[in-house]
Formats: C-alpha cells, structure tokens, sequence
C-alpha cells in the first residue's frame, strides 16, 4: 500500500460519501482511463448507520467498515453528500 493513502476505490458515489464524512481524497489515479481510482486517506471520526430503524454512531471507522456500510445501504448519507457527488464529478473532469 502507498504511504501516502489509505485506500484507492474506484466507485465514485463511495467517494463522494467517505468525502462527505471527512475523509480526505489524495489524489485520483488516471492510468486506467476507463477506470479512475480515488485515493483516500482516513480521518474520518464518526460515521452514522440506520440499523433496524435506529441511529447508531461508530467512531473511527475504518474505510473497509464504510465501505461495507455503504455497500449494504445501512450508512446514513449526510446532508452534504449531493455537493460531494459534484466534487467528485469535478475532479475526474479537471484530468481530461
């Protein structure tokens, strides 16, 4: 693994939800131009999950345990997650 981030994932609506919850993107690989990886660092201190109808807080969560969440449909997208769809969006476009 790089040093300089903790995982490189390639869907870019996860992206915008680790972006959404702080994680901080490094850097987004363009050697496959069909498919762009975006590179993150964690520091992310808390994370939301709707789990049989209830609120629970996990704190520092690991970037695997997000992705999981969100790859089951249980973590909570924050208000600030369709401005962190356009970030993305942007910065695959800033490369073209």
């Amino acid at each position: 693994m790089d040093e300089n981030y903790d995982k490189a994932i390639s869907d870019m609506y996860l992206a915008a939800a680790l972006i959404s919850y702080g994680a901080k993107l490094v850097k987004v690989d363009r050697k496959d131009r069909k498919r762009q990886k975006f590179c993150f660092k964690n520091s992310i201190e808390k994370i939301y999950l709707i789990q049989g109808g209830q609120l629970v807080t996990i704190p520092d969560p690991s970037l695997d345990t997000i992705e999981t969440e969100f790859i089951a449909k249980t973590l909570m997208l924050l208000p600030n997650y369709p401005d962190a769809i356009r970030s993305i969006k942007s910065s695959i476009h800033i490369g073209e």
